[in-house]
């Protein structure tokens, strides 16, 4: 850096700016040099015949002291330690440790040269790579500490000589050994082609970059830097005094920040400093939300510049992009942050797709065909990654694009009023380019649920900032994936879309809100919550006899549904009343052959032979099957359904073999048309383990029943009604093949997680209670 008159001598730097003409600004008081600024596009050349000087310690790292001891990075630490100590066994001596603004490379690399220094002997250099001018000059001053003369490092200066030839002679004939350590390495062009990254025997060379590829880091040793394990996260909020916290809530404020290094340290020295009125963690993460810049202000007075700020931090390096002609990684970066952080599958940022939006309008403009090399930029600048993200088992990966959520947090607080509505608009027309059934790019939909997380998110962005036009094209979106979560009986994901839909059209009259309060209620009763779900289809459906009528199908669908939760507790009399309802009111409206009316009827068979009125109900499955066979096939969903309601009945008159028939056809037609997992294969398999096991055939129902749980226990959980009900028919076969005891643990077991989850009176938990009662007779 240039030497002003005047400049402090002794160790007391002062911050000095000079613009294009000389003049000097510097800032009173004992500081640390933190920024150098000169109006140039690049530093002198050498040999200019300017003077420049050494920065004031090549001895000590010139940063920020670390506010909490580094207790993690243990294996990067230890690899390193160990190079250090023997770098003569180092295949080049070059080490890189890479990761995302603000993750603590500059602490890992500061504790291991303390560590190195005091416990290994070595000489350690310090030395600032964030610019040409500040990096030449430090390493002509590790030059002259190891031993080059001043006329040596005068003529490298001023280019009578070669300065990087220089510095490692006399780096080669150190006579103790080195570790350097090139700091905040963010633009290799500094090293000049890779000119300065040489290797020897006698020491160790340890950049700290944001950069994960570089043409310059080819031989290097890499290290990756991530956010921190959770444990290690609370303890950086313990060492800035947010002990007075109770570990839960200091675990709850670390998941908020991502266990974000530089987060956890400015939100713990936040919360640490406030003397005069305490902040809790309750009240800072409700300021937070409100508030993302709130980060911010834990940054001590002096250390203001942009890396210690959480949103300069990720700024200089999308200042860096803009000053290498790349602008549109900022509009790139601002759109990830319209959707979750999570996976984003790469088809939605086909180029194609973002060419038929308003990015290439946006400021900076975003085309399609810029879009591959800003993406590039932003995962070498760490600001993002690209990874494999599973889509369930069996199935290939998708590659996707990921940033971390404080990231797009921040940089979605920080987008230009005029610029987010043209943004979000633009993201919901992605997915809904990509989810799209017209599209060429259409979704596999066994990879639906990554898109899960991406079309919530960007439903409450766009309602939040009233953006009306993104809003309705991303409520499509949720609509859309919810109905096919449904159709796929993944019920976890179509809840998560039914409550993002129903909460943004909460308190509307019309018939598209109350069909979002349909959808969550049906999502309710499939995870087994029937009480809710009674609730929510209650209201809907006196809602719909008020807005559409007593016979639109609508108001049918409400009381079909109701009848389903009423059936999940048990309660078989109103549950017949309901779906009696929709199945006579399907046949005026809709026709007898129709497919939903159909579903009730088979249904309703259900409910009147829950009721013991076996006759009754054998005439009317019968004729619903037949029905069903005429108008839809063989196997089509509804025929299938149609078909286990029958074999339901029969098995109820002991009509035993007929009933196996008709299972395994439902069985074996479910797992070729809906997959071996769906729920309603699921439980064709548990329908005919009972059957089985009533025809004395034990292996083959123990096997079924087996394999229900263990997919039900994975899928629904240990306490699901579904589950529950599974493991009664599994107890009585246990009982059957002659294992009683664990039998009778099973249903003890399970009878006590009935009583709590389904009450003391549902079926479910009377059936679990006379296995149980049975076990204690023949025991």
């Amino acid at each position: 850096m240039t030497e002003h008159p005047g400049a402090p001598q002794g160790g007391h730097v002062l911050r000095a700016v000079t613009d294009g003409h000389g003049r000097v600004y510097q800032a009173a008081g004992d500081q640390i040099i933190l920024e150098y600024t000169v109006q140039q596009s690049e530093p002198p050349a050498p040999g200019t015949g300017l003077g420049w000087t050494s920065p004031e310690s090549v001895r000590t790292p010139l940063v920020a002291p670390l506010s909490s001891p580094l207790r993690d990075r243990l294996d990067v630490r230890e690899a390193l330690l160990k190079a250090i100590g023997d770098p003569a066994a180092a295949p080049n001596g070059l080490h890189v440790v890479h990761g995302m603004p603000g993750s603590g490379k500059t602490a890992l690399a500061q504790t291991v040269f303390d560590e190195a220094v005091a416990g290994q002997g070595v000489v350690g250099l310090w030395v600032n790579a964030a610019d040409r001018s500040s990096f030449r000059s430090g390493m002509l001053a590790v030059a002259h500490d190891r031993g080059a003369a001043q006329a040596e490092v005068d003529a490298a200066r001023e280019g009578r000589r070669p300065d990087a030839d220089l510095v490692w002679h006399c780096l080669e004939r150190s006579p103790e050994p080195w570790l350097l350590v090139l700091d905040n390495a963010d633009d290799p062009s500094v090293f000049r082609h890779g000119a300065w990254l040489r290797s020897s025997s006698r020491g160790i060379v340890l950049i700290t970059s944001r950069l994960r590829d570089a043409v310059e880091w080819r031989r290097a040793v890499r290290h990756p830097l991530d956010v921190l394990d959770l444990s290690y996260a609370v303890d950086v909020l313990r060492d800035l005094a947010v002990s007075a916290e109770d570990t839960a809530k200091l675990k709850l404020l670390a998941r908020r920040l991502g266990c974000h290094p530089l987060a956890l340290s400015l939100a713990g020295a936040y919360l640490g400093r406030q003397l005069l009125e305490p902040v809790s963690v309750d009240e800072y993460l409700g300021r937070l939300d409100a508030d993302p810049s709130l980060l911010d202000r834990g940054a001590a007075p002096g250390e203001q510049e942009l890396r210690r700020l959480i949103t300069g931090t990720w700024q200089i390096s999308l200042d860096t992009l803009t000053e290498q002609g790349i602008p549109e990684a900022t509009t790139l970066l601002r759109l990830l942050s319209c959707f979750a952080a999570a996976p984003l599958p790469v088809g939605v940022l086909a180029p194609a797709g973002l060419d038929a939006t308003a990015l290439p309008h946006a400021l900076p403009p975003l085309t399609g065909e810029r879009a591959n090399l800003a993406l590039e930029q932003l995962t070498a600048h760490s600001l993002v990654s690209l990874i494999d993200a599973s889509a369930g088992a069996g199935r290939a990966a998708v590659r996707s694009v990921q940033a971390h959520p404080l990231l797009l947090e921040t940089v979605a607080s920080r987008i230009p009023v005029d610029q987010r509505a043209p943004l979000l608009e633009s993201a919901a027309g992605l997915l809904r380019r990509l989810l799209s059934t017209d599209s060429d790019r259409y979704v596999d939909p066994h990879t639906l649920r990554l898109f899960t997380p991406h079309a919530s998110a960007l439903l409450r962005h766009a309602a939040a900032h009233h953006a009306e036009a993104a809003t309705a094209s991303a409520l499509a979106v949720v609509r859309a994936l919810r109905d096919q979560s449904y159709v796929r009986g993944d019920y976890a994901t179509t809840r998560t879309l039914a409550d993002e839909a129903a909460r943004v059209t909460a308190g509307e009259d019309c018939a598209e809100a109350l069909a979002d309060r349909h959808e969550r209620g049906r999502a309710l009763a499939a995870l087994g919550q029937f009480e809710e779900a009674i609730a929510v289809h209650r209201a809907t459906l006196e809602a719909r006899e008020g807005l559409l009528g007593h016979a639109h199908p609508d108001t049918l669908d409400s009381a079909h549904a109701l009848g389903i939760a009423l059936y999940g507790l048990g309660r078989w009399a109103e549950d017949e009343r309901y779906m009696r309802r929709a199945a006579e009111g399907r046949v005026r409206v809709l026709g007898a052959t129709h497919p939903d009316t159909i579903d009730s009827r088979g249904r309703l068979a259900e409910a009147i032979g829950q009721q013991r009125r076996w006759d009754e109900a054998r005439r009317l499955a019968a004729e619903n099957l037949a029905v069903s066979e005429r108008a839809l096939g063989d196997d089509h969903p509804h025929t299938l359904l149609s078909r286990i309601a029958l074999a339901w009945v029969l098995a109820g008159v002991g009509a035993w073999e007929e009933a196996a028939v008709h299972t395994r056809v439902t069985l074996e037609g479910s797992a070729r048309v809906l997959g071996v997992e769906h729920p309603r294969t699921l439980a064709a398999r548990q329908r005919l383990a009972d059957v089985l096991s009533r025809l004395g055939q034990w292996d083959e129902a123990l096997e079924a029943a087996q394999t229900v749980r263990a997919v039900r226990q994975r899928i629904l959980g240990p306490e699901h009604p579904h589950t529950l009900s599974v493991e009664i028919v599994l107890a009585r076969i246990l009982r059957g093949t002659g294992r009683s005891a664990a039998a009778r643990e099973s249903a003890a077991r399970t009878l006590d997680v009935c009583v709590r989850v389904l009450g003391a009176d549902h079926p479910d938990t009377l059936a679990c209670r006379r296995e149980v009662e049975q076990e204690d007779d023949e025991s």
